[in-house]
């Protein structure tokens, strides 16, 4: 929550009173109900005729409604006329009040006001109120520096006269009144986070106008690690099947992982039969193709079996097969994500079937020998018709997923690839001076620890300490069994997952540890050298906070790799272990602070993604 906080600080300039309201509220709302979600939105935008109006933090939550929330970091508490912030809150509560009636014809969401005074004491409060009776009225609506420290004191914080639940589909109607387009589309530099129940998703007007004006044809979306991109996916699907027509979407990816993620965003849409999402080899599979007749008998040499999809024989058959598939299922738009891992030709093929295809690509992440070099193979394939590409890629800059020292250490690796560097300055205008220079990095630094965990008994002291999701990633499939083991025997198996390397493609976890990394140098140089740096980028922008990479310097003997370990050691950061001490009183369950009705509960207890928010809100600016 640390780097949450941090950023925020970066973004309403300081103001700690804020940060500390937003600890506040995060604690007791995270420790509540699992069946629950809430978002909370700082410094919000609200149009009041030609004006706008900033409000410091807006929290909206299915069960307690929208709270408006104004921080004042007073030293002395003075209420006038002018300058009265209870009335100020009341002001915003109607303008937004407003809104929804304007928008649903009734109030369709319990809407409350609170006053947060982080440097007040309660006692100066009181003897405050008993001074100005006619201001007693604002005390429910008022909380000081105490309560900011005692959560039983700031659970009143969620008490309110009267509820309105509103259902999931008016729940997200009413987070996209939150944010004005206009103030977004006017700063393209300007952030917002949402920080919700489960992830923190940040907005900034070009990705959520990646897709503006797009209207049919292919279009090319690229971004690095930690941009986006399959989350703007989510978006324009989303977007378009809410527009009411029943259009139809096939979306590809290149394994099963990628498959599940996507899936899990869709899974609730009440159009979720016209979306069809599937990994490159589950597709074949369902369409018949049929590898014997193509001359594939091994299907576990992928390089092998990339080079024959490039054949005359693979790309006829497969075009067959998927025109009889298209005959059985008409696709409306066809959406390619990590595109530089699919067969280049069945792309181009796709494409001349379907027309409206969107790819989303970052060729710096070719992990595999047989993934294509650049997104030119499929419009400049040696086989078809060359096909003009000006003006049909975006960019994406802003990484918002990996923390800044972490994705500052894989960029400054991945520079030393000179082949991509000259790409993505000529061929893709990515880049105008490099990766540090033209990337922007969102988030505060993770943590980078280089240590030697390669002996079991010394990982498994490792993983012992693990309290979030982790993964650990090995070189050999026999490791993974071994570590597995060594995670079931200490009871973590919910938490930790063992995998190899080469399964990469598509994870992300708080925690990433990479066990015998000096392994993976070695082989990686000896085997794969022209991919070596994009192999090394991809591993390390898995970590979304600590990345734990395991190494005998006594292993290592060649320069290149070296230089790669005092670039992560001039990366890496202080690492001090914090063992918290285990409270002897837990947060009483929030739901139990409101009316206990079983058709409140009901109606009240959905879960809501961050993704399914930015798919709305992003509809905004389509």
């Amino acid at each position: 929550m640390k780097s949450i906080l941090k950023l925020f600080s970066k973004i309403s300039k300081g103001n700690l009173g804020e940060e500390q309201v937003l600890e506040t509220m995060i604690n007791l709302l995270k420790n509540g109900s699992n069946e629950s979600n809430f978002f909370i939105i700082p410094k919000v935008q609200i149009a009041d005729l030609a004006a706008s109006k900033e409000i410091d933090i807006v929290l909206l939550h299915p069960l307690y409604g929208l709270y408006i929330i104004e921080v004042k970091n007073w030293n002395k508490l003075i209420i006038t006329e002018e300058n009265n912030p209870f009335n100020q809150a009341k002001e915003y509560k109607n303008l937004l009040l407003s809104k929804i009636k304007d928008e649903f014809g009734k109030v369709a969401i319990n809407i409350e006001y609170r006053v947060v005074f982080p440097t007040i004491s309660t006692q100066e409060a009181k003897e405050f109120f008993l001074e100005n009776k006619n201001l007693e009225a604002y005390k429910n609506h008022a909380f000081f520096k105490e309560d900011l420290i005692s959560k039983e004191n700031f659970k009143r914080f969620f008490n309110s006269s009267f509820s309105v639940i509103p259902n999931k589909k008016e729940f997200l109607k009413i987070a996209s009144l939150i944010v004005d387009k206009e103030k977004i589309k006017n700063n393209e530099n300007k952030i917002l986070p949402i920080i919700s129940q489960d992830e923190v998703i940040y907005f900034d007007y070009t990705q959520l106008s990646v897709l503006n004006g797009y209207n049919g044809d292919f279009k090319i979306i690229r971004g690095v690690a930690g941009t986006g991109k399959t989350i703007i996916l989510s978006h324009f699907v989303n977007n378009k099947l809410n527009t009411g027509v029943a259009e139809n979407f096939l979306i590809l990816c290149f394994n099963k992982k990628l498959v599940e993620n996507l899936n899990n965003i869709f899974i609730d849409n009440e159009h979720k039969n016209n979306i069809k999402i599937s990994s490159l080899f589950s597709f074949l599979n369902f369409i018949n193709f049929d590898y014997e007749k193509v001359g594939i008998l091994d299907k576990k040499d992928f390089q092998k079996i990339y080079e024959n999809f490039e054949t005359d024989v693979s790309l006829d058959e497969f075009r067959t097969k998927l025109k009889i598939f298209l005959q059985k299922n008409p696709i409306d738009y066809f959406i390619c994500d990590e595109t530089q891992d699919m067969p280049a030709g069945f792309m181009r093929i796709i494409y001349e079937e379907i027309k409206d295809c969107i790819f989303f690509i970052d060729e710096a992440q070719k992990f595999y020998t047989y993934s294509m070099n650049d997104i030119s193979n499929i419009f400049n394939h040696p086989k078809f018709e060359k096909i003009d590409m000006r003006g049909k890629v975006k960019n994406l800059k802003n990484v918002y997923r990996t923390p800044s020292n972490i994705a500052k250490c894989a960029f400054e690796i991945l520079s030393n690839d000179e082949k991509l560097n000259k790409y993505y300055k000529r061929s893709a205008f990515y880049l105008k001076n490099d990766f540090l220079t033209d990337i922007n990095f969102v988030l505060e630094d993770g943590n980078i620890i280089l240590d030697n965990w390669n002996n079991f008994q010394d990982l498994k002291t490792l993983l012992e300490k693990q309290t979030q999701d982790t993964i650990v990633l090995t070189y050999t499939t026999k490791q993974v069994e071994a570590i597995t083991n060594i995670i079931k025997s200490i009871n973590k198996d919910e938490i930790i997952k063992a995998m190899t390397i080469q399964s990469v493609k598509g994870l992300e976890a708080q925690n990433i540890i990479i066990h015998n990394f000096d392994m993976f140098l070695n082989q990686s140089l000896k085997y794969e050298k022209d991919i070596f740096y994009r192999k090394l980028y991809v591993l390390l922008t898995r970590a979304q906070k600590n990345l734990y990479i395991s190494y005998d310097e006594k292993i290592l003997n060649d320069e290149i790799s070296k230089n790669v370990i005092k670039i992560i050691e001039k990366n890496q950061s202080l690492f001090k272990e914090e063992i918290a001490e285990e409270k002897e009183h837990k947060l009483v369950n929030l739901t139990k602070l409101k009316p206990t009705k079983e058709q409140v509960k009901t109606t009240g207890e959905f879960i809501v993604l961050g993704a399914e928010l930015f798919a709305v809100i992003g509809g905004l600016f389509s």
